[in-house]
């Protein structure tokens, strides 16, 4: 991540340390597909975000060793392992360990886009990803009793901002967008489950200009307009396609890898994304004959 997280292009790809689960270990443990999960081990613990997935093996989980404490709250799986060298190359033993996996029981979670990188999080877990134009930040609270204005205003570090807000305390959903001249200082998403934001639409606003009162409540809905298709979750980091626009292109006829490739460029660079971009297809030709 030393230099990984510098680059916002490769940094959209996976914004935050996740465990891939397979299904059937999910439900055993009562996870779902973007819950915060604490892996354990008897030397330490972590917080990452569950990925259920069937290309995981059954019985075992799988978690990115590349997160550092300047990214996230308690992504580093170096906590977890026997501090144990290769005599000969200095290798770490980071490849194998026992652990114990259970749900971390998040009272809200959260998504957030600001322009400075923020300095304190005052959250159970946190990633911050670089983006262009600023940051994005995922967040999860074992609380829900919080003063999210404040925890808003501490995240943006912004003295003086025009600040749009919704609060709906009985379904837990907070939204906070603060405005320094025309520009977005920062955005905040909350919700009582994991935060359905379109997070590259969201990451975008910190480089437009927002002159209108209309485009500033877009930012608080969370949305874009019908005129601004939101392209997804990236999958082609090379060429920054998102999961919609490969979705598109299948219902248009693109039922290869290849084809793909050949109508939006992704997965013709680096190629490892390809099998992301196979699945999507088979979803959505599965999606199709139903």
């Amino acid at each position: 991540m030393t230099r990984t997280g510098k680059s916002p292009r490769l940094s959209q790809h996976m914004a935050e340390p996740f465990v891939e689960i397979h299904p059937a270990d999910a439900t055993h443990h009562g996870i779902g597909d973007a819950d915060i999960v604490r892996v354990s081990s008897p030397r330490g613990d972590v917080l990452v975000r569950a990925l259920v997935t069937a290309r995981q093996r059954q019985g075992s989980v799988f978690a990115p060793m590349h997160w550092t404490d300047q990214f996230s709250a308690k992504g580093r799986l170096d906590t977890l392992t026997a501090p144990l060298t290769d005599p000969v190359s200095g290798q770490p033993a980071l490849k194998h360990v026992g652990a114990r996996i259970e749900k971390f029981a998040a009272r809200a979670f959260g998504f957030a886009v600001v322009r400075r990188k923020p300095v304190a999080v005052a959250a159970d877990y946190w990633a911050v990803a670089k983006c262009k134009g600023g940051w994005r930040v995922e967040l999860a609270f074992a609380d829900d009793d919080i003063d999210w204005a404040g925890f808003a205003g501490s995240l943006f570090d912004v003295p003086v901002a025009d600040t749009l807000a919704y609060h709906d305390r009985d379904t837990g959903q907070h939204r906070i967008a603060a405005f320094d001249d025309q520009h977005l200082a920062g955005a905040l998403f909350i919700a009582s489950g994991p935060v359905a934001v379109s997070r590259g639409w969201a990451a975008q606003q910190l480089q437009e200009v927002h002159t209108s009162q209309r485009e500033r409540f877009r930012i608080v809905a969370g949305r874009a307009g019908a005129d601004r298709p939101d392209a997804g979750a990236t999958v082609c980091s090379c060429f920054s396609v998102g999961v919609n626009q490969i979705a598109a292109a299948v219902a248009a006829g693109c039922t290869t890898v290849e084809a793909i490739g050949g109508a939006l460029k992704a997965g013709t660079n680096c190629g490892s994304c390809r099998s992301e971009i196979r699945a999507v297809i088979q979803a959505n030709r599965v999606q199709a004959a139903e």
